[in-house]
């Protein structure tokens, strides 16, 4: 186990890398759109993918769902917990799964759509880098009627050894993500809280007051939206007969550092490595060859 003081040094290092290498140059957002992240802590840009890149995608996510995709570890999916927990019996896999994790480095589709170009330009723009690397990924599936709620959170609550907290996540709707059917909701300029103790975050129903209002982000299929990871977010259930499928990919900087000192630290399996250079005593150490 390193010790702290070398831990921080690496932290401080790899702070110093990234303010170095910070440009102004922009490859695919204006500068509203830029602007709009940084004071908001998130940003939509709509019909970002074709059909064709969302067919591809539906495809893969149902054939993963359904326990069929003899390539993908049958640990990546989760079911609801009415499925999961036996009150109600699977009839139908797909309509019953929840969500599915980390599977870019077993699925050549999806691993396709973690490094398109179209999705890549727009994390560079906002990490001011063209240095990236994949975190994970996560499939949402929202199924009609038994989509669940999730709580508001801040993901690196779940990246808590990634330092900076400044990675970016890809929200790309695969359906068209409505109110009522389960869309993302944030609460603009969260990202600027730090850390919030997960005793402390409220509720689904919860409300932050007129000081912090929350807005919802419905999206057309093919739309993506963009947040900071400390910023606080949350979807509601799918009480509708449609469903709401979502595809996640979460990116930082390779200069980024995995400490696991950490309490409690999420065990990683490896990082993808996405665009541009990789750097010594950085999660590049840490990168899946595949």
């Amino acid at each position: 186990m390193e010790s702290h003081l070398c831990l921080q040094r690496k932290r401080d290092h790899a702070r110093e890398r990234m303010l170095r290498m910070t440009t102004t140059k922009r490859r695919t957002l204006t500068k509203d759109q830029v602007s709009q992240f940084i004071r908001d802590g998130f940003v939509v840009v709509e019909d970002l993918l074709n059909a064709d890149e969302i067919s591809a995608l539906a495809s893969r996510a149902d054939l993963i769902a359904s326990g069929k995709a003899d390539h993908v570890s049958a640990g990546t999916v989760q079911l609801e917990k009415p499925f999961r927990e036996g009150d109600t019996d699977v009839e139908d896999r797909v309509m019953s799964t929840r969500k599915l994790a980390h599977i870019v480095p077993e699925d050549e589709i999806l691993r396709a759509h973690a490094t398109n170009s179209k999705i890549v330009d727009v994390i560079a723009d906002l990490l001011d880098s063209d240095d990236i690397t994949l975190y994970g990924d996560q499939l949402f599936m929202k199924p009609p009627h038994h989509g669940s709620a999730k709580e508001w959170h801040q993901d690196s609550a779940s990246f808590k050894n990634i330092f900076p907290m400044d990675l970016v996540s890809a929200w790309a709707a695969i359906d068209n993500a409505t109110i009522d059917n389960g869309c993302l909701w944030m609460v603009p300029g969260s990202h600027r809280w730090a850390i919030i103790p997960e005793s402390s975050r409220p509720t689904i129903e919860g409300q932050f007051g007129e000081e912090y209002p929350t807005i919802p982000v419905p999206l057309r299929s093919g739309s993506v939206s963009f947040h900071h990871s400390l910023t606080y977010h949350a979807s509601g259930p799918n009480t509708t007969d449609t469903r709401r499928r979502g595809y996640a990919t979460h990116y930082m900087r390779s200069t980024s550092i995995n400490d696991q000192a950490i309490e409690n630290a999420p065990s990683v399996t490896g990082f993808t490595h996405v665009r541009g250079r990789r750097f010594p005593d950085t999660v590049s150490d840490e990168v899946l060859e595949v």
